[in-house]
């Protein structure tokens, strides 16, 4: 929950062996047209805190849409969105890499795995409605607890009252989330004893309310799937051994809306399922969205 960026010091060269495709994958789209010249952007966040962003405007004319991309947790926003730059510039797409709060260039000290960042999303979609046009067409597509993000955000979204007042958020791709923070957790807590993680738990909700002023319970996706009328794509790697699969699946199963779609990639490890079949994905994406404005 405390900040880190020590895993932004990682590379290619010096990672563990399953990372490495995924590293190169981040390292070669550096090297790109698509990352280059980004136009520096900042909110403040509800709660006070200076949020960077960096906005790609790739498009002559209008574009098709504008993706706010968000990254997980302790990453950055080049490090995981990156990676997709060129998918969203040559299909007609501008776009808008975040830093999360607490993580790269953002300020914080503490993250909320969805529970605050839900609410900094839905503040970035205004600032591209003041850039762009209130009627511009928005995507949201996050990564790990991006994707968890961008689920609560649009669960959030979707329960405004007003449907006069809202931004044109057009779908959202949630890219391996997990369902509830803290069954993941209990996951990855593993084999340990129910007392240990019982107090391990405790602590975290504990620190997420007295440190990260929050609630553990706001970070939580699949309570937001009852809200939720946006079409959403999950997307979720079959090997995934950090945040399993059946999340996406439970997911996908919860969710009210009447456009939804799963896709399963095998052999993909965490986030890595655009790493193992770029086309597939890619293909997958633009088709979802592209019906999606239509």
């Amino acid at each position: 929950m405390k900040r880190s960026d020590r895993a932004l010091n990682i590379t290619s060269d010096n990672c563990k062996p399953r990372d490495r495709a995924y590293l190169l994958q981040y390292e070669e789209s550096l090297k790109g047209e698509a990352l280059r010249d980004p136009i520096l952007v900042h909110i403040k966040s509800r709660d006070g805190l200076v949020l960077k962003g960096r906005l790609y405007k790739k498009q002559k004319n209008k574009p098709r849409a504008v993706v706010i991309a968000v990254h997980g947790f302790h990453s950055g926003g080049l490090r995981d969105m990156g990676r997709f730059a060129d998918m969203y510039s040559k299909n007609g797409f501008d776009y808008l890499i975040i830093s999360q709060r607490s993580h790269f260039d953002s300020e914080g000290e503490y993250l909320t795995f969805g529970a605050k960042e839900s609410l900094d999303v839905l503040d970035w979609v205004d600032i591209v409605r003041k850039i762009y046009a209130p009627d511009i067409p928005i995507i949201l597509h996050g990564v790990s607890m991006g994707a968890a993000t961008v689920l609560i955000a649009a669960g959030i979204y979707d329960n405004l009252v007003d449907d006069n007042s809202k931004p044109n958020i057009i779908c959202c791709i949630a890219d391996s989330p997990y369902d509830d923070i803290i069954g993941q957790i209990e996951y990855l807590l593993g084999e340990r004893s129910n007392i240990t993680k019982k107090i391990a738990i405790g602590l975290f909700k504990a620190n997420m309310r007295l440190r990260a002023k929050a609630n553990a319970s706001d970070a939580s996706p699949i309570t937001s799937m009852a809200n939720i009328k946006l079409p959403i794509m999950f997307i979720h790697g079959e090997d995934d051994r950090y945040v399993l699969p059946e999340n996406s699946v439970r997911l996908y199963k919860a969710c009210n809306s009447n456009v939804k779609e799963l896709l399963l990639v095998e052999g993909a490890g965490h986030v890595c399922s655009y790493v193992l079949k770029p086309y597939e994905y890619e293909k997958a994406f633009v088709s979802f969205v592209v019906n999606s404005i239509e």
